[in-house]
């Protein structure tokens, strides 16, 4: 075969080659399930302050009426949904999965690593910006090899995020404080360094009640503000810390109540505890304000021991006793967040509020939430 031969065989397949990649390109961006291929693009890690929120509703009719000003990471909870990540991304706003782990595998390395690919698999096909750590089982403290298998699986997901895309976020939802709440003692510590920040749920604080069994707040400022002080003194960083919220309260029945309003509440033992808020029932901010408290018997009452508001109402000669935050509870404790100087702050869930049910309450409660700066200086 001549030279001359061998050079033109030689740019066939080189035109053939970049054929195929320019096709490889332009069928990866037709792909893109949004208005522009830049909102199909990974949100950059620019160290801002946080306004992390969970969404649990895919409708758009919910999730469109988020303020988005404020919004930087919105997670999908139990649910993917393509056109809000394009919304996300359109407002500059992470669109992040949620992920739980059967915490019988903790101990299994290769399932650890097969669980992982697959979550980024899921991440990358769906254009998404990275992972959140909702497991919450209880670890006995005897069982540091399924604590270390939990530290593991986040530090391996985290490391192999990271590489796949340095802007991947990879968060982790931890307990109201890092002292065994709900017998789950993980290495919060060494979790903080393997991701890029916590999410500390500062909420269902009534999960074990060691005291009376009482109906009490959700999230009681002083409360809350002890769980962080653990956290800090611990020595996590700071920055590695975003306090969440409830949008939501606890709805509880009263088998007695004192002329002190002191609402004694059913037994329901758990993780070890006699007494929890499981007597109780979640109920959402919204429909509180709209269809418990204009009925209620006491009207508001604020709790100065835990700076929690309250009120009873009756239902069938039932006295029932409903705990929860607004906008005057939850500033107090965003504060705590922007004094300090943790990352941001978060609710769970940005669903609880309804703009069409009640469109000024759910306004004034996003409102509450801290201005900050977009993007970092």
């Amino acid at each position: 075969m001549g030279w001359y031969k061998i050079k033109t065989i030689n740019m066939y397949r080189a035109v053939y080659v970049v054929c195929v990649i320019v096709l490889i390109i332009q069928t990866a961006e037709c792909s893109c399930p949004c208005e522009t291929e830049q909102q199909c693009k990974i949100i950059k890690d620019d160290n801002r302050k946080e306004i992390f929120i969970f969404s649990l509703k895919k409708d758009k009719e919910k999730w469109s009426h988020y303020d988005w000003s404020k919004v930087t990471t919105v997670v999908m909870v139990g649910y993917i949904n393509l056109d809000l990540m394009c919304f996300a991304h359109k407002h500059g706003a992470r669109a992040v999965l949620i992920a739980n782990f059967p915490k019988a595998n903790l101990t299994n390395a290769a399932n650890r690593t097969n669980w992982m690919k697959d979550k980024l698999q899921t991440v990358q096909k769906n254009y998404l910006d990275g992972i959140n750590f909702d497991f919450e089982d209880f670890i006995a403290e005897d069982r540091m090899d399924q604590r270390d298998g939990y530290t593991a699986l986040v530090n391996e997901t985290f490391r192999t995020f990271k590489q796949a895309n340095k802007n991947y976020q990879v968060t982790v939802d931890v307990a109201w404080s890092p002292v065994g709440i709900d017998q789950r003692f993980y290495d919060y510590l060494k979790l903080s360094y393997v991701s890029d920040f916590l999410f500390i749920m500062s909420y269902d604080e009534q999960s074990q009640i060691y005291g009376e069994c009482v109906a009490g707040a959700n999230s009681g400022f002083y409360k809350t503000l002890s769980g962080y002080y653990k956290y800090y003194e611990m020595g996590a960083d700071l920055n590695k810390l975003v306090l969440g919220v409830p949008w939501y309260g606890y709805i509880y029945q009263c088998q007695s109540i004192t002329k002190e309003n002191k609402c004694a509440i059913k037994p329901v033992p758990f993780r070890g505890v006699n007494c929890s808020d499981a007597a109780g029932s979640e109920i959402n901010y919204s429909y509180i304000m709209t269809s418990l408290l204009p009925k209620s018997s006491t009207g508001r009452i604020w709790d100065q021991k835990t700076l929690s508001p309250y009120f009873n109402f009756v239902n069938n000669t039932i006295t029932h006793q409903i705990w929860y935050d607004d906008p005057q509870s939850l500033v107090l404790k965003y504060n705590i967040s922007t004094y300090h100087g943790l990352r941001g702050v978060g609710m769970w869930n940005a669903d609880a509020v309804d703009f069409q049910v009640d469109p000024q309450g759910a306004k004034k409660m996003w409102d509450a939430l801290p201005n900050y700066p977009r993007n970092s200086p």
